[in-house]
Order: C-alpha cells, then structure tokens, then sequence
C-alpha cells in the first residue's frame, strides 16, 4: 500500500514538473510552483527527487523513452514512405497532447548535460528518423539523392521546431545550410548550388 502511494505520488510529481518545464523552460521552472501544482510538501517532493536537475533528468530519460519508442516504431502492410509520414504523424500528435514528452523534448534541447544518453533525446531521435528515411529512400528511391540524416533534421527542425543540434562551428553551420539548401531547391542544372 505504501508502495503504491509513492508510485503515484511520484508521478504525480513528474505530472506537475512535466507542466511547468513544458511551460516555462528548465531555467524558468522553479521548485516551488512544482509544489504548488501538487499540493504536497517541498519534503514529499524532495523525498523522490533530490534537485531540480534530477528531476528534468529523469523526464529527459522517461518521457524520452517512450519518444524513441514512436519514432521507431513502424506502421506494417504499407510503404516505407508512409510509414514515415504516419510516424511523424504520431509524434506530432503525441507532443502536442503529452506535457511529459514536450517537457522532455524541450529539456533535452534547453539543458543537454542533463540528458543521460550519449547521443542524446533529440540526436537519437534524429537517428531513428535518419534510418526511416533510408528505408524510404531504398523503397522508393524517390527521396534517394538527399542525405538521410540531413533529411531527418530537416524534419526535427520544421515539426517540432527544434534547430537539431547547433551547429559545432561556422564550418558546421555552413555545410548543414548546403546540405539543407540542396535538400529543399535541388543542384542548379550547371551543378551544386552550394556557395
């Protein structure tokens, strides 16, 4: 019985943070509205999570879970290009009801040192779009000529308005725009169009 208790008070919690840092961001949430939402004590808070930096953690890491878990999951008994069209469906969906998996996204970009992968939410993400649009690409040869993790971050970026991941450096900048500007315009007919 105890045991259930704290289960759900715990997610109760995550509920509550989840709202907040969906809301106003990792730097913007503060502790105390998260016990406010709850109405429990800075106590029955502070007895599941330790800081406020474990407890975007572990949103990253839940909510996270379950976003990977969409963004791989595979419609059957259709192409592979609707099946990517439907898994984006789907994650658009479940991040615009979601307030665990906005939070969790918004989290992952807003504080990535909280983010216990090594690749990341939004890079493992990224990867598992990146692998759609190559079986897509393989099916149908449609999209083929574009490079499929530069089309998995055009996606990222224009659906869930994210600019996955900054660039590392003005180089980096610079062939993701080339990369991006070809992807969406084609190459001129005398060759690239890149600058």
């Amino acid at each position: 019985m105890a045991q259930e208790r704290a289960v759900q008070t715990r997610a109760l919690v995550l509920a509550a943070a989840a709202e907040e840092f969906a809301a106003h961001g990792y730097d913007g949430t503060k502790l105390l509205n998260v016990v406010e939402r709850t109405s429990m004590t800075k106590g029955a808070l502070y007895g599941h999570f330790s800081s406020k930096e474990e407890l975007a953690a572990t949103l990253i890491e839940e909510a996270g879970d379950e976003l990977i878990a969409r963004a791989e999951r595979r419609a059957e008994g259709t192409t592979e290009l609707l099946a990517l069209r439907e898994t984006m469906l789907d994650l658009t969906r479940h991040l615009r009801r979601d307030a665990l998996a906005r939070s969790a996204l918004r989290l992952a970009v807003e504080a990535p040192q909280l983010d216990r992968h090594a690749h990341g939410l939004v890079g493992r993400i990224s990867l598992s779009l990146a692998r759609a649009v190559a079986r897509a690409h393989a099916e149908s040869r449609v999209m083929g000529r574009h490079p499929p993790d530069t089309v998995a971050r055009l996606l990222i970026s224009l659906f869930f308005e994210i600019p996955h991941p900054a660039p590392r450096d003005d180089a980096d900048a610079a062939r993701r725009f080339d990369d991006l500007w070809e992807a969406v315009s084609g190459p001129r007919d005398g060759g690239s169009d890149t600058v």
